[in-house]
């Protein structure tokens, strides 16, 4: 560190500057990229990290802005542009979605040229300026060629006021299942005390019901009896095939649809033409003829889970909406997952959990309508929960504060 601040403080730099940035975009995945390359040819530069491994930071076009240091007032709002023509950097992480990088956190890392790896002042550990971590905050902007990330503080808690609660209608403030009474005294973050692994008792019934859900506030139901657990029923085989010959639909039925085209992704980014199947049920009053459609009011799109078999190969498509969902237990705690691609899942290193290749299904809207198909869910026959709801009353009372967390 004093051979960099000795060069620093030369009148003339001998050695270029160098940006690189480390993205967590999983729980122990990384991606390295730098807007610098080695040459004019912009190869790939390799930087150690704290432990002296050489990692290796690829070249994507890449401005970022605002990474000032304020002595007091709020803290700085960083943005970085990041460019995608070729699809470089979706590449990079995983082929998430850009909103799936909201939350994650990303280190600024700056050296000299000559302390890259292969270059005269590479060393362990290496010689860098001091880093600075921030999270992504949100998506500011985002075209065909780029996408514009705004990032925050870790612990920005500049002009905090007590008690942290401002009202804003229909944001719910609690972190998802983080006041669950089976989570250590220590761990208890929140008000939402709805179990973790769903389970969930209706009107004092010793029967347990697992009402999941997507973020979109759709049920995630058992596809096959085998895949139920006691109680519960299953949607194969208790759902009726849309014809569309003005057929009825009853309320609280299941239907399927089958043949809707989709495009599935494989494992080296290739795309096919496929058919899938998609789940409804009628939540009109009465019988109706109107058909399932997303923009009928009458309707409730359902997903549906399989216990999750290792070896067994699971799909992601280019809508996202068709990855299917599998029920697992991870750390104790038993719920449903979604693929993120297409993976041949042939071990224990690619199990569900949160990683590049699963994300958790059940999962929170932030929505009073989140809560009620909660806490009010009420069983129907022969599987899932009625379009009515049960008299149980919501656990809040309304929803006191405007950090939307997941």
């Amino acid at each position: 560190m004093s051979d960099l601040i000795q060069t620093v403080e030369k009148q003339a730099i001998d050695s270029e500057l160098i940006t690189l940035f480390d993205l967590e975009y999983a729980d122990g995945q990384f991606a390295y990229f730098s807007p610098e390359g080695k040459d004019e040819s912009l190869a790939d530069i390799q930087f150690r990290d704290t432990g002296g491994t050489a990692r290796t930071y690829i070249t994507i076009p890449a401005e970022a802005d605002g990474f000032s240091v304020n002595s007091d007032g709020a803290y700085s709002r960083p943005e970085i542009t990041i460019a995608n023509a070729l699809s470089t950097f979706k590449t990079s992480i995983g082929n998430l979605d850009y909103e799936d990088l909201i939350g994650r956190r990303i280190t600024k890392r700056t050296t000299l040229k000559k302390y890259l790896v292969g270059e005269s002042g590479d060393a362990t550990p290496p010689v860098e300026f001091p880093k600075t971590t921030y999270v992504i905050d949100r998506i500011k902007d985002k075209t065909l060629v780029s996408i514009t990330f705004e990032l925050a503080a870790p612990f920005d808690l500049a002009g905090l006021m007590l008690p942290k609660r401002v009202i804003i209608g229909g944001a719910c403030p609690w972190k998802y299942t983080g006041a669950d009474q089976s989570r250590a005294l220590t761990d208890i973050e929140g008000g939402c005390n709805w179990a973790q692994d769903s389970k969930f008792y209706v009107n004092g019934s010793s029967t347990a019901y697992y009402p999941y859900l997507n973020k979109n506030d759709e049920y995630i139901l058992p596809l096959n009896s085998n895949d139920a657990p006691t109680g519960t029923g299953h949607i194969n085989g208790n759902a009726t095939l849309v014809t569309g010959n003005s057929q009825t639909f009853q309320p609280n039925a299941f239907y399927h649809q089958t043949g809707i085209s989709a495009t599935l992704i494989g494992t080296d980014g290739s795309t096919s033409s496929t058919v899938v199947a998609q789940y409804w049920q009628c939540i009109a009053p009465t019988a109706t003829t109107t058909a399932p459609s997303a923009s009928s009011s009458l309707w409730r799109k359902i997903r549906t889970y399989t216990n999750y078999s290792q070896g067994t190969q699971y799909k992601g498509y280019r809508n996202k909406e068709h990855n299917e969902y599998v029920k697992h237990t991870v750390n104790g705690v038993s719920t449903v997952w979604q693929v993120t691609r297409q993976s041949v899942v042939t071990s224990a290193s690619v199990a569900p959990g949160e990683t590049e290749f699963f994300t958790r299904g059940d999962i929170c809207g932030k929505k009073v309508t989140s809560c009620a198909l909660r806490f009010q869910a009420k069983p129907n026959s022969p599987a899932g929960f009625s379009r009515l709801k049960s008299t149980n009353a919501l656990p809040f009372g309304g929803y006191p504060g405007a950090a939307a967390r997941r």
